[in-house]
């Protein structure tokens, strides 16, 4: 339903762009955003500082986990040799071992999460503020993203992802 009226918006606004395009002259660009991605080596860092943040976080779980499965192990071994109390505390060890970590699973799960949608956001505001300036300088009527609901065609020439590429390298480089 969402995609209907969404759709049914964008048509909307093309015919309104198409009006107001035959007063003034219409100009519309594209941005594509895997393009972007691929071609940003601003962004290719920040894909990067990313990656090595998840990198140590799978790693202190898979310390974790190891431990579980050297902990099992162990009890597996001494179970015959192990008083009942000896093996109820081993088992409690156990327990205990597997509760924190699903613990810091879900904690760093939730972590990752949130790392990754701050580096989304800050991503988006930055091409936004590019977009709108690049719109501004070179008299765009509309930028719409290639992936937009009801784009079907476009002609190539339309596509400003180049620009914005350049402009956020630059702007990123900048700011450093």
């Amino acid at each position: 339903m969402k995609k209907v009226i969404l759709a049914f918006m964008v048509i909307s606004l093309l015919g309104v762009v198409k009006a107001h395009g035959a007063e003034q002259g219409c100009k519309i660009g594209l941005i594509d955003m895997q393009k972007f991605q691929q071609k940003s080596s601003a962004f290719q860092k920040v894909r990067l500082r990313l990656e090595k943040k998840f990198t140590d976080l799978k790693r202190k779980l898979d310390a974790q986990k190891q431990e579980i499965g050297k902990l099992e192990e162990e009890l597996k071994k001494q179970s015959l040799m192990l008083s009942l109390d000896a093996k109820e505390d081993k088992q409690r060890e156990l327990e205990k071992k597997k509760r924190y970590y699903k613990y810091l699973y879900n904690e760093l799960t939730q972590e990752m999460r949130q790392v990754e949608q701050d580096a989304k956001r800050m991503i988006g505001k930055d091409i936004e503020k590019i977009v709108g300036e690049i719109g501004d300088k070179e008299g765009y009527t509309l930028i719409l993203e290639k992936g937009t609901v009801g784009l079907i065609y476009y002609k190539d020439s339309i596509d400003i992802t180049d620009k914005v590429v350049s402009a956020y390298d630059k702007m990123k480089t900048a700011g450093k």
